[in-house]
């Protein structure tokens, strides 16, 4: 509600009296006389050139009518999701408000499709609020969490509403509302199997293909029985490749591929997180794999003459074996990074170039299975974002 009385003194302009008089009542908690004013003075309220008048009437209706268990809540609810169709920039303040509107409508529309016996449209609300969020929202997620649960144990996924209790202990350590479930032997078991805590970070020395199995058990628990498909996030092997063409591109570069990267790619092949951004930390076909000073030099048309004597030798050094993320306009590429070659294992560190950090350092000899180590630290960096 303070959300909504904000954001009409600071976004809505020039109005006639009777919004005016609906925004002093709605801000009093008058809601009667708010949704009879808003509701029966509809078209003449509503300025269709005015998309922050329209959204705030739309919210005010919603509101008042769930205060006063109005028949015409659902009706309301749909209204609020139209004006609040549009994408949301996470960083945006000015869509703080519309990013609220809309999981107040979906929390509503959970609860109603709820009552009425339609589960899976109820989860399919509570999920769609759950992913409007931003860094600069202070949003409440338990009570989301708390109707998700609910709707789950209905259903008797207990599989899934325990993963959910999970995640709502994340962000409500004290709550015991499901304290009795939680005190369950069967929750106990699933948790020994299942531990969130354990998926986020796995083991110690764990390999690449464990980081990425590890990861593909996250995203089927955390998305089933979500709106969200699983595969559009999952690692997707998309090509195989032959000890042949390691060994060309061995000889090309006068390098020697990893003993963890080469046994990797040779039993699963190549793969990139997802199915929709062919850059999403995808590893590069034999052909792509590059110095860095080659790519730059090919891709950026970079002419180094910025650049010390010594950075211009390490990007001679580096190998950039897969892309980073380019939508993020961060990391482009991870490189193995043959200043760092363990003459005793064969092992390199990973670097990770940034297009803002121009500055070569090395982290000295590699101590572990470098690729291994970059995949399990990729992993554990996705997990910790959704």
């Amino acid at each position: 509600m303070e959300q909504a009385i904000k954001y009409s003194n600071t976004h809505i302009g020039i109005v006639d009296k009777k919004m005016r008089k609906a925004i002093v009542l709605f801000a009093n908690k008058n809601w009667k006389k708010t949704y009879d004013l808003l509701h029966f003075n509809n078209k003449n309220i509503e300025d269709k050139n005015n998309r922050e008048a329209n959204l705030f009437t739309a919210f005010a209706k919603l509101y008042c009518a769930a205060q006063l268990e109005n028949s015409t809540t659902e009706q309301d609810a749909y209204v609020l999701l139209t004006y609040t169709n549009f994408e949301f920039w996470p960083y945006l303040e000015e869509h703080n408000f519309p990013r609220y509107a809309r999981r107040f409508a979906c929390h509503f529309l959970a609860y109603l499709k709820n009552d009425e016996g339609n589960y899976t449209e109820a989860l399919d609300f509570v999920d769609e609020a759950l992913s409007i969020n931003s860094p600069i929202d202070d949003l409440d997620d338990v009570p989301l969490y708390e109707q998700k649960i609910s709707i789950l144990l209905t259903m008797k996924n207990m599989e899934s509403a325990y993963f959910s209790i999970q995640k709502l202990l994340k962000v409500d350590a004290e709550n015991e509302t499901f304290i009795t479930i939680i005190n369950t032997e069967d929750y106990k078991i699933f948790l020994a199997a299942n531990n969130l805590e354990n998926l986020a970070k796995g083991i110690e020395n764990e390999t690449a293909k464990e980081a990425l199995d590890r990861y593909t058990k996250f995203l089927n628990l955390n998305f089933k029985d979500t709106i969200w498909k699983t595969e559009d996030y999952l690692p997707n092997y998309f090509r195989k490749v032959k000890l042949v063409e390691l060994e060309e591109v061995e000889q090309r570069l006068d390098f020697k591929f990893p003993s963890s990267y080469r046994d990797f790619v040779l039993k699963n092949g190549l793969f990139k997180l997802g199915r929709w951004n062919d850059y999403e930390s995808s590893l590069l076909k034999p052909l792509e794999i590059n110095t860095l000073h080659n790519e730059l030099e090919k891709q950026w048309n970079s002419s180094f003459v910025e650049l010390s004597k010594e950075d211009l030798e390490a990007t001679k050094n580096l190998i950039c074996f897969s892309y980073g993320d380019e939508s993020l306009q961060a990391t482009w590429y991870y490189c193995f990074d043959k200043r760092t070659l363990n003459p005793e294992t064969g092992e390199m560190n990973v670097y990770v170039f940034n297009q803002d950090e121009w500055q070569f350092e090395t982290g000295g000899t590699c101590t572990n299975n470098g690729f291994d180590l970059h995949i399990s630290s990729l992993v554990n960096e996705k997990i910790e974002g959704l």
